[in-house]
């Protein structure tokens, strides 16, 4: 993987056909919370370099920094990877993410990162997950819209963004018995208006193979379907095969009022039947951040966003879950007065009693402002 990186950097250094397009977006934002019994004033400044190749089909890269300054500074790198296309294949290395199954928050076909688990925090980035890894794929096309992917992370999902931890990680030696990703294959499939996908990914980490399928079509509205196994490797007592299997769905339809205005709806939802269907109490009642946080049977995620025009727009996010009654809801406004420019604000709150995934306790409410400009 280190070679790689070189490799992409050299793309961007060395005298070549393809041309380097460039983007830098800065961003601010200011948030009124509350904490504990009083209110409190926290900032946030963001930065991104974005390069990306451009001009030659065959040989793409792309290199993003991201530096931002809160509580803390820090500095990561989300993405660096280069692409090549062979005749008959297409071979990527680097940091990325490759987007298996189907659905914005909840999927079960995501077999490579995980999007199953409750958000908590932040619901007005413009991706609500956008992990990245170390990784390297192969794609062999079969026609206009079918393919096989087989990928292989063998560093596994960073914990969370930081360079340092993430080069310490990826530099440090490591034997086979200590690789903490995996490797599967997947392959997609168009039959008429319907999309066929079914994979397979062997789990390190979690010690289980991870076999999944997905259908996706278009009736009315845009919709997904998908179910996955979290099979054990080491002896799996198939008597509890119900608690392996994980179940997403989703529907999203976009509705055009004419001009510039436009009407987004969407939900999504999880559904575990070998999780727990009880509210949690004592030891076990922890929040949605806390790494151990009972796992419901059911989480839903409706949105809506209306465009007024080409330059102001509302949106309207909530993550549910309705076992324990509780929820974490966003509602917002976007203006864009000059090219490049967007001025937003964004309240949020969560609603739930002491023992829930999002209890009021745990995140009062909250109104943040910011602004961001792309050059």
């Amino acid at each position: 993987m280190l070679l790689a990186a070189l490799a992409l950097l050299a793309a961007f250094t060395l005298p070549a056909a393809a041309e380097v397009g460039s983007s830098v977006t800065l961003s601010g934002y200011a948030t009124l919370a509350r904490l504990g019994e009083e209110a409190a004033v926290s900032a946030l400044l963001k930065s991104r370099l974005d390069l990306q190749s451009r001009g030659n089909d065959n040989v793409r890269g792309q290199l993003q920094l991201d530096g931002w300054v809160g509580e803390e500074a820090a500095l990561d790198v989300p993405r660096a990877w280069l692409r090549v296309r062979l005749p008959w294949l297409r071979l990527t290395m680097g940091k990325t993410r490759l987007s298996w199954g189907d659905g914005f928050v909840f999927n079960a076909g995501d077999v490579l990162f995980g999007s199953l688990d409750p958000l908590a925090g932040d619901l007005s980035a413009a991706a609500l997950r956008d992990q990245t890894a170390w990784l390297l794929s192969a794609y062999l096309p079969l026609g206009a819209f079918s393919f096989l992917e087989a990928a292989a992370l063998p560093y596994g999902v960073p914990a969370g963004p930081g360079l340092a931890d993430d080069l310490a990680g990826l530099l440090a030696p490591r034997t086979f018995a200590q690789l903490a990703g995996g490797a599967g294959l997947r392959g997609v499939f168009k039959a008429g208006g319907l999309k066929l996908e079914s994979g397979w990914y062997a789990d390190w980490a979690a010690k289980a193979h991870k076999p999944y399928l997905g259908l996706q079509g278009h009736l009315l509205a845009d919709w997904n379907l998908s179910a996955v196994l979290a099979i054990p490797i080491d002896d799996p007592q198939w008597a509890d095969a119900g608690q392996w299997l994980a179940v997403t769905s989703g529907l999203f339809h976009l509705s055009r009022l004419g001009g510039d205005r436009s009407l987004s709806l969407r939900l999504e939802g999880a559904l575990r039947p070998g999780a727990r269907w009880s509210e949690a109490s004592g030891a076990e009642a922890l929040a949605a951040a806390d790494p151990g946080a009972p796992l419901y049977g059911l989480l839903l995620f409706p949105e809506a966003a209306l465009a007024l025009s080409a330059t102001l727009s509302l949106q309207a996010r909530a993550l549910l879950s309705p076992v324990d009654g509780s929820g974490l809801a966003l509602l917002g406004a976007a203006w864009s007065p000059y090219q490049g420019l967007t001025l937003s604000a964004y309240a949020s709150a969560m609603a739930g009693d002491g023992n829930d995934l999002y209890a009021w306790d745990y995140g009062g409410p909250a109104l943040t402002l910011g602004a961001e400009f792309v050059f």
